[in-house]
């Protein structure tokens, strides 16, 4: 009986003692295993259970709902478990100090900057090129800068993470005042013929006191290079200082040339026309009147169908015996050519058409000569200056023309 009480007393006292060191060693992994702070710097590769341990054990991991994140400072709560045998699993409280202590990096998109002073100033976003940062950074200058006077300084860009870490970049800058516009030389009257490629720019020199390569625009808004007329057209040259200069002058689309209507074929065409309808017997006001008629009577007018070129508006008339004004003004000309008869061609002012005509002149001063029927029957040959006016006045300006281009008419 004695024996047997010894027996449960030691079992008891094993008991105790395993209870006691068991508690004690509970105590010693829960109260001296895992750090209750841990210290990262943002941006860091990762973090694991491991960083938060005193001592290294395996087995010991983030519980379920512990998160973080490494990119973003802050103060986030961590659970770590621990599973053993026997003893169950133990859970560790900590605290994760994710710290942004780096300031930013970036690339600037120049180190200086040069402008005028009518020029846009940059911001200072604009002066950096890419940042560098595990966090949203704001991009200012450091003070304000006056780019709107003459002067050099440098300006200092503050960049600055979310964290308030700071860092500087500064650049030079050369602030120029030019307030002369460029200059543009070479502009003159242009003509080309249809289809042909437009050198619009040929021959055009833009110079600038301060700026080395002004830019120059050419405003053809207006020109139909497929339609034959007279276009304006504007040159504009600006410098890097923003100053413009302005320019005009006109562009005159003509037809192609005829390559079988030279001057040989034409003028021998035109000679065997005059050997028709002129005798010796003639003046040179009944010659001219000769021509006429043969113009008015054997060439078809047709708008579409004229050409702008001497020779080849002579040969599109003579031979094709079709065509516009400028066929039948341009045929008669090369016919009184022929025969000595001084002419010369006259415009209309250009409003919504044009129209061409010529004035002869066979010694008694010069008078109006257009071998084109008008509408209403009226034939225009050998007109006194204000005849032509009373006319042209009474029926739509149809030869209203600029007084100062030509020579006193009878």
């Amino acid at each position: 009986m004695k024996k047997k009480r010894i027996i449960t007393a030691v079992v008891l006292l094993a008991v105790l003692i395993t209870g006691a060191v068991v508690s004690y060693l509970i105590f010693l992994l829960k109260n001296d295993m895992v750090y209750k702070e841990v210290y990262i710097e943002a941006g860091a590769d990762g973090c694991n259970a491991g960083d938060f341990l005193k001592h290294n054990v395996a087995a010991i991991q983030f519980s379920e709902d512990t998160s973080f994140e490494l990119n973003k400072a802050g103060d986030y709560p961590v659970t770590l478990e621990w599973k053993l045998p026997i003893i169950g699993k133990l859970t560790y409280d900590s605290t994760l100090h994710v710290q942004d202590t780096v300031a930013p990096e970036a690339t600037l998109t120049t180190d200086s900057v040069e402008m005028y002073t009518t020029g846009t100033p940059p911001t200072a976003a604009d002066l950096v090129e890419s940042v560098y940062d595990v966090s949203d950074c704001s991009i200012d200058y450091k003070e304000k800068y006056d780019f709107s006077t003459e002067g050099t300084f440098d300006a200092v860009i503050v960049i600055t993470d979310s964290s308030g870490n700071e860092s500087e970049y500064t650049v030079a800058c050369n602030v120029l005042q030019d307030v002369t516009p460029p200059e543009i030389s070479g502009v003159e009257q242009l003509e080309f013929a249809q289809g042909d490629a437009i050198s619009y720019k040929k021959n055009i020199v833009v110079t600038d006191d301060i700026d080395e390569n002004p830019t120059l625009e050419v405003d053809t808004s207006e020109v139909n290079p497929d339609k034959r007329g007279i276009y304006p057209i504007t040159y504009i040259a600006t410098d890097a200082a923003g100053n413009t200069t302005e320019k005009s002058t006109k562009v005159r689309i003509v037809s192609a040339k005829i390559a079988a209507a030279t001057e040989e074929t034409v003028n021998a065409m035109a000679d065997e026309i005059l050997a028709e309808i002129i005798t010796d017997d003639m003046d040179q006001l009944q010659q001219a009147r000769a021509v006429y008629d043969w113009v008015v009577d054997n060439i078809t007018y047709s708008e579409s169908a004229g050409i702008d070129d001497l020779y080849s508006a002579a040969y599109k008339g003579m031979y094709n015996r079709i065509g516009d004004c400028t066929v039948k003004q341009k045929t008669a000309e090369v016919m009184l050519n022929r025969l000595g008869i001084k002419n010369m061609e006259i415009e209309k002012i250009r409003d919504t058409r044009g129209h061409y005509w010529l004035l002869i002149d066979v010694g008694e001063g010069w008078y109006h000569y257009d071998p084109n029927l008008q509408l209403d029957g009226t034939k225009i040959f050998y007109w006194h200056d204000a005849d032509l006016w009373e006319y042209s006045n009474s029926h739509h300006n149809t030869h209203n023309y600029d007084k100062s281009k030509y020579p006193q008419i009878q």
